[in-house]
């Protein structure tokens, strides 16, 4: 064989197993079981290590101490307190896989060379994979919920209280809560970044504070009727219907009905029999007297300014006010209503002493510029006549009293605000008619020797008693 091609075979065998360990040495250092040098993830090396080795020491590097590690969230409310929210409590972990899997494709991209390059590079220049923190949300909420009920407290409103004729106001108490909106944000970012947590604490302030109630600070209105002579079973009706007022708070706005605060008046109820007016006739009836407490109240709520929604005159005026200023009440279809019309809240009292009822109306006297006066205009005074049915049955003069008559009367009443002494306004809430009722009597023949005797013309009879002996009750039409 020629020299020449010795000598060239033998060359190319050299080269070829020069190729050949160099590839051999190349694949030994690209393809590896595990990562390469200079690779760390969250600045852990995990060069040389295999994934399972890798996760396990970045487990050991990274979750040390979770018990000892966390959060604090202090307030400036509540100075010294702090609270301390462990990473362990919250779940807290990292996104191992994804980082890992980040950090495996370094130096696996691109030729044997361009690989081999990079490998050789990250001996100088080192890279570093950020890991992703993970935490339960449901438990951060847990904990968030757990420390901002701690912290809530419900508002306590002011209170008012009426004894032994002395006003007293309980102050108010401010309640708190946590804003857990924010408390939850500025939490993950202190879980991501490091730092504390300011508590946010809202401030609550109640419904009903001191400075409101403190607007009833007097007696703004005052009236009173007697019921000296009453039977005794109106009397007790009185009683028990002043007392259902007693104590009573209206706010602004708020409205009461006189037959619901009194409730039915039944006998299981403690009321009793008294007499009543029912058509014209004084009847015993459940109930009688109630009027004269509705009355005493109407004319009360009159002088306090309160605004009247419902009110009805009797079929006849009772003794114990003026004409136009009474008010009757007859359960399902009489009613006094009235209403708070104030921007403060009033405060209705009643009491009986000796044989008189009382109501005082309570508000805001400082604030009070003005009083109020309630006069009544006499318009007509109505005869009643007089009836005479002859009856041929009776006896010759023989006279029957069948129905008895009274006068009539139209009234009109007034409401005046006084400023300084000086009447500012008037006006007119009511015109009343007290109809009149005739007299009517059934009569016998006449007397041969004697003629009849007629009653007087028709003149003002009306039974009206003073004041101090009045015992009319409601009038039920």
């Amino acid at each position: 064989m020629d020299k020449r091609v010795v000598a060239a075979i033998v060359v190319l065998l050299i080269i070829s197993g020069a190729l050949f360990g160099g590839y051999t040495y190349l694949d030994g250092r690209i393809n590896i079981d595990g990562y390469y040098e200079g690779v760390s993830v969250a600045n852990v090396p995990i060069g040389g290590l295999t994934r399972q080795q890798a996760e396990s020491k970045l487990r050991e590097s990274l979750e040390n101490g979770f018990n000892e590690k966390g959060i604090i969230i202090e307030s400036e409310e509540h100075p010294g307190e702090e609270t301390f929210i462990s990473y362990a409590k919250l779940g807290y972990t990292y996104d191992y896989e994804a980082a890992l899997d980040e950090a495996y494709k370094i130096g696996r991209s691109g030729s044997i060379i361009d690989r081999f390059m990079r490998i050789q590079e990250l001996r100088n220049d080192p890279v570093n994979i950020e890991i992703e923190s993970l935490y339960s949300v449901p438990r951060l909420d847990f904990e968030l919920n757990t420390l901002a009920e701690k912290y809530k407290r419900d508002p306590i409103d002011a209170d008012f209280d009426f004894s032994n004729g002395e006003i007293n106001v309980t102050k108010h108490v401010n309640g708190t809560a946590v804003d857990l909106d924010t408390l939850r944000k500025d939490a993950e970012l202190a879980i991501s970044e490091g730092g504390r947590v300011e508590l946010p604490i809202e401030i609550i302030e109640p419904e009903i504070k001191a400075e409101f109630y403190e607007r009833i600070n007097g007696k703004i209105a005052e009236f009173s009727t007697s019921f000296k002579g009453s039977a005794p079973g109106r009397v007790n009706n009185i009683r028990l219907s002043a007392k259902a007022f007693k104590g009573i708070l209206l706010m602004p706005g708020d409205e009461l009905s006189y037959n619901e605060t009194t409730g039915p008046r039944r006998a299981d109820a403690g009321y009793q029999e008294a007499p009543v007016i029912l058509n014209g006739e004084l009847t015993p009836g459940m109930g009688g007297g109630v009027c004269q407490t509705s009355t005493t109240l109407y004319n009360a709520l009159l002088l306090a300014d309160l605004e009247i929604i419902e009110r009805h005159p009797h079929s006849m005026p009772p003794a114990y006010v003026p004409r136009g200023t009474d008010g009757a009440v007859a359960t399902g279809y009489l009613d006094l209503r009235f209403k708070n019309n104030f921007d403060y809240p009033v405060y209705i009292d009643s009491e009986v002493i000796g044989t008189r009822v009382y109501f005082y109306i309570y508000g805001d006297m400082r604030g009070r510029d003005y009083t109020v006066k309630i006069d009544t205009e006499h318009h007509a005074t109505i005869p009643y006549k007089v009836h005479e049915n002859f009856d041929p049955s009776l006896p010759p003069g023989y006279r029957e009293l069948v129905q008895e008559g009274r006068t009539g009367y139209k009234v009109s009443t007034y409401k005046s605000i006084i400023k300084n002494g000086e009447v500012i306004s008037r006006e007119r809430i009511s015109s009343d008619y007290y109809k009149e009722r005739d007299f009517i009597y059934r009569v016998g023949p006449a007397l041969a020797a004697e003629p009849i005797i007629q009653p007087p013309a028709a003149v003002d009879q009306t039974p009206v008693m003073p004041v101090e002996e009045g015992v009319l009750p409601e009038v039920l039409p």
